[in-house]
């Protein structure tokens, strides 16, 4: 693999990450606001509750992914 094509794919890695750690953050914030503006309906607060796990666990696999893909273009 050339030294262009290795930063590409860092970089792509990067973006990919990034894209994660959106995601998360959007649905951890749609989560707190559906329980912070309807404290009333169980429902809503439940599904703010779900959005906010969700959320947690998208960030979670995105560090797993990019660390995983990180080790496997620095072997290369």
């Amino acid at each position: 693999m050339s030294d262009l094509d290795r930063l590409r794919t860092i970089l792509a890695n990067e973006r990919t990450f990034l894209a994660y750690v959106r995601t998360a953050l959007a649905l951890l914030i749609f989560g707190m606001a559906a329980i912070k503006f309807f404290p009333d309906a169980l429902l809503i607060v439940s599904l703010g509750w779900l959005f906010m796990v969700c959320g947690m666990m998208v960030l979670v696999w995105g560090i797993f992914h990019f660390r995983k893909v990180s080790k496997s273009i620095s072997k290369e």
